[in-house]
């Protein structure tokens, strides 16, 4: 019988160098998309020298890169020079209809939060605590600014997988920019809008919506859901990004205070990276997402299906069914009964 320990060393940390080479080439592409450089590659090549003039940089150093997002499968290199791969120009391109946004920013926050995971573990407590209530408005500004795109795009995969025809309100709870909503009311002339977020979050919202095709037909509510149901009941809740950052008490108020805001047989969506199937190993990115909420949030995580389910039953909703996303998934109820709700005690504040 073969020595597993002997045939292991023999045939080296495989695992570990993988994972070890994984780091520098995402760092690679943030670089690439902190310069703009995959805005200037859409087309015929370019050469160092005239890409360097264009970014301000130095060409030696942008070399460098330009030959490592080669390997990474991002660039293509030419006689002419580099240009995009087919996947970096349709996602990466500024210009292009898929462009992922200014998702760096995002990138940026959660790889740099990550870097925490032991000493999260050491405290008991998070060691990159994501707090709204205590960041410069600037701060705040820069937060919500970075997960725009990210909104934008969620709202853009509601409408391929949703029939919003007939809803006419809808609500976007802890919605951050309401680029989600925006983008529903965008696509329904009928349908009539609101984003439910904390008070200095929904400041901040009114400016974005402003700037937000279809942002002037969503009313922005101030409110912490964990505590009040909204003024008014809709057609249609959602709750994107929002559970995951709740400890459970918090989240099963939350949820029982949407389905408040819920008319009977009205639909709930719970979106997020952070819906584990019940064995907890999968999918993947809620697995790690599960560590990166250990770092920003004093109670967030990510849950399984079934307590999504346990809180939505209590909340007289029916689970109906669960899709996968590209970064998440997506919970559909609907509710059936309405429901007295149990008197809240005080709960902590939820991040949007």
């Amino acid at each position: 019988m073969p020595n597993t320990a002997t045939s292991t060393a023999a045939e080296g940390p495989a695992i570990v160098q993988r994972l070890q080479s994984a780091v520098p080439e995402a760092l690679a592409m943030l670089a690439g998309m902190e310069l703009n450089l995959f805005s200037h590659l859409t087309g015929a090549p370019q050469e160092s020298a005239a890409l360097a003039l264009a970014l301000g940089v130095e060409e030696d150093r942008l070399l460098r890169l330009l030959y490592a997002l080669t390997v990474c499968g991002l660039l293509e290199r030419h006689d002419q020079g580099f240009t995009n791969s087919p996947e970096a120009a349709a996602y990466l391109d500024k210009n292009s209809p898929a462009f992922l946004g200014n998702i760096h920013r995002f990138l940026r926050e959660i790889w740099s939060a990550d870097m925490h995971t032991a000493d999260s573990i050491r405290s008991g407590r998070p060691a990159a605590l994501l707090d709204f209530n205590s960041a410069s408005d600037d701060d705040l500004s820069r937060m919500l600014r970075a997960t725009h795109a990210n909104t934008l795009r969620a709202g853009r995969d509601m409408l391929t997988r949703y029939d919003f025809f007939g809803c006419k309100s809808i609500i976007d709870i802890g919605g951050g920019t309401g680029g989600l909503v925006a983008t529903l009311c965008e696509a329904h002339p009928s349908m009539r809008g609101t984003l439910l977020d904390l008070p200095r979050t929904a400041a901040f919202a009114r400016e974005i919506l402003k700037e937000t095709p279809g942002g002037d037909r969503v009313i922005v509510e101030e409110g912490d859901i964990t505590r009040r149901a909204a003024s008014e009941t809709h057609d249609v809740v959602i709750m994107r990004a929002l559970v995951q950052t709740l400890s459970r008490t918090e989240a099963t108020h939350a949820i029982a205070n949407a389905a408040a805001s819920l008319s009977v047989g009205g639909f709930m969506y719970i979106i997020g990276a952070g819906i584990l199937d019940d064995g907890r190993t999968s999918p993947r990115s809620a697995v790690f997402m599960n560590l990166t909420f250990l770092n920003l949030y004093r109670g967030g995580a990510s849950y399984t299906e079934a307590e999504h389910t346990t809180w939505l039953t209590a909340a007289g909703c029916e689970f109906r069914e669960r899709k996968p996303l590209h970064n998440g998934s997506i919970i559909c109820a609907q509710k059936v009964a309405s429901v007295d709700r149990p008197a809240l005690g005080e709960a902590g504040n939820p991040q949007t």
